[in-house]
């Protein structure tokens, strides 16, 4: 997939087509049915708790006025002289003062003394008083000649503590319906205020719901989730969104984790996870993300990885810094083996046509009769076959070196070097055993660290030549001591002035060409990270003659952490 072009103008997102929503209908009528449900579930338990509260405040509050009226004084008395006009006047004083329905007054055997409505007074008491006659206290609701009404009857005592008489003072259902129906209609408005608001209030959050989802039915969310996470598996590039004001991964894709190094369990993430200082990705990759300035097809040494890195801003309420990573480090693996092989070309045909003249000068000599000396020149060339040419080390070099890759790739510098006028030349002590080859990544690793120091000491040693400092000559020194692999490259070019910053990314001595991409600067820097990550060393330094430079590197057999599974690492260009 190519990264977008960060100047060509976005597009802004189509708007989704104005369709009713399943989804938002549902839920609205379920919000509506919640709020209405429990509006009048509240609304009937509220006004059942308000009938009881009123219905017991009117018996409490007729018998407080009963007990009142009956102890009060001179009312016993008044009652044993049968005095009706004081009766009536204390009765009607009380009803007035206390606003209950009636106050009457009786005798033991249930006789008004006293009652609303004058006329009645002589009559029999309608309701239960015998009670009350004995010295007890009743409460009941009774249909009297005023209506239903809730009455307490209780006793008038005489100074000797005898029943003098009984006080019933009552209030009509009516007035006690009366207030209920004020609570209950005070309790309604509330309800339905409260209904209002929450139809309300599930309206505006169904509009939220329909325009967040835009609209979309369930199943078609589901669809484009399993879309999502397919289209996130199958991508072969690394995605990876950062929310702009945070820093904070959004989303990060299967192979984004996979080449910065991360845990495989981070990928895809939906919500805003760690920074990436906090998931520990290569400083020069934050540091470059850091920068707001536009990033396009930029070649970044990530770890030990090659990565063409590009970053886009997508504009919006909410800022998000899309980037996508794609691995150079098989393309450039690629190209350094096209490389290899067209030096391995234009050897095999040196070689061919150097073969060519050396049979035509044996053939002649045999034809002059001088077999003897044909035989002696073949053999010289054979021996100067097996010492790989110009000097590559005494012997068969693959019988020295037991890691057949390493012994390749050094048979190939040496041939590049005698193609370029050079000389590659392998010490005496040069030798790796069969049982101190390690494991692969060991192997790989060797082949990355010679290659590059080779390649380095080489270009380093060409420009020596060509400036008629003289030289020319790189020597290959590479011995296993105490449980390291000691590897020693030493050229005779101009040196280097800053030992520290050559192994900085993107520091060269050589200018790139024209059009041509950050390839420089690479290759001792891979060398430091391989170095590092298997707990080795790296020391620089200047020859014998003070000319040149030396490199002397020591790979532990054994690294000091578990190697993170990558991909063999690019050489420097």
């Amino acid at each position: 997939m190519s990264a977008p072009d960060p100047s060509a103008p976005s597009d802004p997102p189509a708007a989704p087509g104005r369709r009713g929503s399943r989804l938002v209908r549902r839920l609205l009528v379920l919000e509506i049915v919640t709020v209405v449900l429990t509006a009048v579930i509240a609304g009937g338990v509220s006004a059942w708790s308000t009938r009881q509260t009123i219905e017991r405040d009117a018996a409490d509050k007729v018998l407080a006025v009963s007990v009142a009226l009956a102890a009060s004084p001179g009312l016993a008395d008044a009652v044993a002289a049968r005095d009706v006009p004081r009766i009536q006047a204390a009765a009607e004083a009380t009803r007035a003062g206390t606003g209950v329905s009636f106050v009457t007054v009786m005798d033991p055997a249930g006789t008004r003394l006293s009652h609303p409505e004058p006329a009645r007074i002589g009559e029999t008491y309608q309701g239960t008083f015998l009670p009350a006659a004995g010295g007890a206290t009743l409460v009941e609701t009774f249909p009297g000649t005023l209506g239903l009404s809730v009455r307490a009857i209780v006793p008038v005592l005489g100074a000797d503590g005898t029943v003098v008489g009984m006080v019933a003072a009552g209030q009509l259902r009516v007035q006690v319906a009366d207030r209920i129906t004020r609570e209950l209609a005070v309790l309604a408005l509330a309800a339905a205020v409260a209904i209002a608001l929450g139809v309300g209030l599930a309206w505006l959050a169904a509009r939220r719901v329909k325009r967040d989802t835009l609209g979309l039915e369930p199943h078609e969310i589901t669809a484009l989730h399993r879309h999502h996470e397919a289209v996130m598996a199958a991508m072969r590039e690394g995605l990876l969104v950062l929310d702009a004001d945070s820093g904070r991964v959004v989303v990060l894709n299967a192979e984004a984790a996979r080449l910065l190094g991360l845990p495989a369990t981070l990928a895809p993430s939906r919500a805003a996870g760690p920074t990436l200082d906090e998931l520990g990705v290569d400083p020069a990759l934050r540091e470059r993300l850091a920068d707001r300035s536009p990033v396009t097809d930029e070649t970044m040494l990530v770890g030990e990885r090659l990565l063409l890195v590009n970053r886009t801003e997508v504009a919006g309420p909410a800022p998000d810094l899309v980037v996508t990573l794609r691995d150079r480090t098989e393309l450039e693996a690629m190209t350094r083996e096209l490389d290899d092989a067209r030096s391995v070309t234009r050897a095999l045909r040196f070689a061919a046509h150097e073969h060519a003249n050396h049979l035509q000068a044996v053939s002649t000599l045999i034809e002059l009769g001088a077999q003897d000396d044909a035989r002696d020149l073949a053999q010289r060339w054979t021996r100067d076959l097996l010492d790989t040419g110009d000097g590559a080390g005494d012997g068969n070099l693959r019988d020295r070196l037991a890691d057949p890759a390493l012994a390749a790739l050094v048979l190939d510098k040496a041939t590049d070097a005698r193609d370029r006028g050079l000389a590659l030349r392998v010490g005496e002590s040069t030798a790796l055993g069969a049982a101190d080859t390690g494991d692969e990544q060991a192997s790989t690793d060797r082949v990355t660290v010679v290659g590059n120091l080779l390649d380095n000491a080489l270009d380093a040693a060409l420009e020596s030549a060509h400036d008629g400092r003289g030289g020319g000559v790189v020597e290959l020194d590479l011995h296993v001591e105490d449980g390291a692999v000691v590897v020693r490259v030493a050229d005779d070019g101009p040196g280097l002035a800053d030992p520290e910053a050559a192994f900085t990314v993107g520091w060269s001595t050589k200018h790139a060409e024209e059009g041509r991409r950050d390839g420089r600067g690479l290759g001792l820097a891979l060398v430091r990270r391989v170095v590092d990550r298997r707990g080795g060393s790296v020391e620089v330094g200047a020859g014998e003659d003070g000319r040149g430079t030396v490199f002397t590197v020591r790979l532990p057999l054994r690294p000091r952490r578990a190697q993170s599974a990558v991909d063999s690492p690019a050489a420097s260009r």
